[in-house]
């Protein structure tokens, strides 16, 4: 059963519990972290916890999602883009995306086909997990 709170004023990057690339993925990020970001897989949320920053366990089961201080969601290359932004050492990545938008473009098709194919990345990658 879902138990976690989403606390006011603190950042979370939600990620799917399920999927053992998604794990590894949201452990590298937690790593380059400097700013305090809180990792939980989506499901340790109620739909209802969610359904306060207007998510859903569907909507989270899509994409990884980044819930801001205030309480506003990113998706997607949204979120990689918003949680990379706030790292200072990788802001330089989200400035080539804004200066190029192809980086951009090619960013989100690529965040498009990892994310729709990310079991299958997680059965090669991370086998028995």
């Amino acid at each position: 059963m879902s138990s976690a709170h989403l606390q006011p004023r603190r950042e979370y990057v939600l990620w799917d519990g399920d999927c053992g690339f998604c794990r590894r993925c949201s452990q590298i990020l937690a790593g380059w972290d400097t700013t305090g970001f809180v990792f939980a897989p989506y499901q340790s949320f109620s739909e209802a916890e969610l359904k306060k920053v207007g998510l859903s366990h569907r909507q989270c089961e899509r994409e990884l999602k980044v819930v801001t201080g205030t309480g506003r969601t990113f998706g997607g290359a949204f979120a990689v883009n918003y949680f990379f932004w706030r790292q200072p050492r990788l802001q330089i990545l989200v400035l080539l995306c804004c200066l190029f938008p192809p980086f951009f473009l090619l960013q989100m098709l690529a965040y498009k086909a990892v994310s729709e194919n990310r079991m299958l990345f997680s059965k090669i990658l991370f086998p028995g997990k």
